[in-house]
């Protein structure tokens, strides 16, 4: 137990130094598969309330996923949805997933485990884990996969708002830049320019981050 403690501080060490999203996230799988020993392992996260793979270990466990997001159900989405974690013991006599489990059982999927990723607010994504083999996963295979699944929560969330925020950090920047390049081609002042911005993205339904790409890049404000 010890050991598998100074594992985790390890993990959490080494999730900590990653940088954007999915390294943080491929630092989870390497982690589930090579210490805690799963077959396969992917995480699935919520992109505007569409469930995606963004990272997998191997193409049985993107398969599982796939089904899911093209049938409409299994383990990972009732995860989503209901807000636990699911396993899956056995899917030939899961019937929970009329669709999904016999499929998943065909292409060689026998047990599953879906363990929500969350914030304070809202479940943002799972960790998926599947194995050939039925009934592979017992009380302690969950335990330590919810105690991944918290570390690599707080390691997505963190690298998601520094992701937001180094966005909104250019964004900021090319407006800047855009404003002063109307200023001097329009001979308008500050105030006149960043208005002027804000009209054009707010009749051409454009973020205001394109529109001064578009004079960035141009000169000019778009026809």
């Amino acid at each position: 137990m010890t050991d598998q403690a100074g594992e985790f501080g390890d993990m959490a060490m080494n999730l900590h130094d990653q940088v954007g999203v999915l390294a943080t996230v491929e630092a989870v799988l390497e982690f589930a598969v090579e210490a805690l020993h799963y077959d396969s392992a992917s995480v699935m996260l919520m992109n505007r309330r569409r469930a995606e793979t963004i990272a997998a270990t191997d193409p049985l466990v993107t398969t599982a996923d796939q089904l899911q997001i093209d049938l409409g159900e299994g383990p990972s989405l009732l995860a989503i949805a209901d807000h636990d974690d699911v396993l899956v013991k056995d899917t030939v006599i899961d019937d929970r997933w009329p669709k999904w489990a016999p499929t998943a059982a065909a292409s060689g999927i026998r047990s599953a485990l879906a363990i929500r990723l969350f914030t304070a607010h809202s479940t943002s994504g799972v960790l998926n884990l599947i194995s050939t083999k039925p009934y592979v996963f017992g009380e302690g295979d969950l335990e330590a996969a919810q105690l991944l699944a918290l570390h690599a929560s707080i390691a997505v969330a963190s690298a998601r708002s520094e992701a937001s925020l180094n966005l909104a950090i250019d964004s900021r920047k090319n407006v800047g830049q855009a404003v002063g390049r109307l200023m001097e081609r329009y001979k308008l002042d500050a105030v006149q320019a960043f208005a002027t911005l804000q009209r054009y993205s707010q009749d051409r339904n454009q973020r205001l981050h394109d529109i001064a790409q578009h004079v960035i890049a141009h000169g000019q404000l778009p026809d």
